[in-house]
């Protein structure tokens, strides 16, 4: 299972690489700082899709082989099922798309990297089509999970591109003044589409009560994390650029390596919604895969299929809610007293942490 995990993250950075690269191309030089990704990455990133997107196609071949036969049921999958027609759509653009890497200048000349955006968006149509979301509903599912994924790709691409890829912090605020909104876009859509996507495997009103399955769990651990990284974007795309202002020495990439991290961490939570089985039924899903550990260490005592978690205020509880407030507080002062961004993605991690275990020992 933890290999499928990996693959789903390794599958999404794949994507943000290739993403950010192709739109830095599309940027004026006065607009940017001094960006090199070696041709190499792009050929490994691509690479990387073809084969972490397989894993979906991958699990249903082992899981219908049994009696069967490999190479009948590797054909039946591929040419019967959407998760195999989808790979090997990927498969075949992949190839196309290697040699174009490999050819042209992709980051050096505008119309060749408009052009390697569109074989790209062609690739994230076809994981959208794929997706548990388009299985559910189609084109809602397909339309919600692919506009999810662009936006994603897009608004960390580029964060990632400059955090680990930038050579200078040159033209930074240049970079700020298109990043910043471009970002806040991103956002809105990622939020409305996740909210989508949401919606189809978990009713709002059990929300809470998803939490005694796995997939519940994670879902908790993302939208916990999304609340340090919110403080983060605005560090990062507000008041650094304030500080730049005043001190144009101010090294700004510690910060959103910092950033990048805390999505790297986003990430993970999204790979194991991707593997748990989806509770649209609660309690016909705990009868099928069983109560989720992290949520019976915790709770400790018997739970009933047809439970509805309730929540009490206890001073455990309310030290940890004080205590995970404490650690955002100190985010913030770590950026304005100039402390190491270590330290600030340290506190990120730990009002996580304080919070999620306060939500969870109030739980009755």
């Amino acid at each position: 299972m933890l290999f499928y995990y990996i693959s789903e993250v390794a599958l999404y950075l794949c994507f943000s690489l290739l993403m950010g690269t192709f739109i830095f191309a599309l940027v004026p030089n006065h607009k940017k700082p001094t960006v090199f990704v070696r041709k190499r990455w792009l050929q490994l990133a691509l690479l990387g899709v073809v084969i972490f997107s397989a894993i979906p196609a991958l699990r249903v071949v082992l899981f219908l082989n049994e009696g069967v036969g490999l190479s009948l049921t590797i054909n039946n999958v591929l040419t019967n099922f959407e998760v195999g027609k989808a790979w090997s759509f990927i498969l075949i653009l992949s190839i196309f798309y290697y040699f174009y890497l490999s050819v042209f200048p992709v980051q050096q000349k505008v119309s060749y990297a408009i052009l390697a955006l569109v074989f790209l968006f062609s690739l994230i149509l076809a994981i959208g089509w794929s997706s548990h979301a388009a299985s559910l509903t189609e084109w809602t599912g397909f339309v919600s999970h692919t506009v999810h994924l662009t936006a994603v790709s897009i608004w960390i691409g580029v964060l990632f591109i400059i955090s680990w890829f930038s050579t200078s912090t040159k033209n930074w605020r240049a970079f700020l003044s298109w990043f910043s909104p471009l970002a806040l876009i991103c956002f809105a859509f990622t939020l409305l589409s996740g909210l989508i996507l949401m919606d189809f495997v978990v009713d709002i009103r059990d929300y809470a009560n998803a939490w005694m399955l796995d997939y519940g769990q994670a879902l908790l651990f993302k939208h916990l994390l999304i609340i340090p990284l919110l403080i983060f974007a605005c560090i990062n795309g507000v008041w650094i650029d304030r500080k730049l202002r005043k001190d144009e020495t101010f090294n700004p990439k510690p910060w959103t390596k910092a950033e990048s991290s805390l999505l790297l961490f986003i990430f993970s939570a999204t790979a194991v919604l991707g593997q748990q089985a989806p509770p649209h039924d609660i309690p016909s899903t705990l009868r099928t895969n069983g109560v989720s550990d992290l949520f019976q260490y915790f709770y400790g005592g018997q739970i009933e299929m047809y439970n509805q978690i309730q929540f009490s205020l206890t001073s455990t509880s309310l030290v940890l809610f004080v205590l995970s407030i404490f650690f955002l507080l100190l985010l913030l002062y770590a950026f304005m007293k100039k402390a190491p961004a270590i330290f600030a993605f340290l506190m990120s991690l730990f009002f996580v942490l304080s919070a999620y275990v306060g939500l969870m020992t109030s739980i009755q």
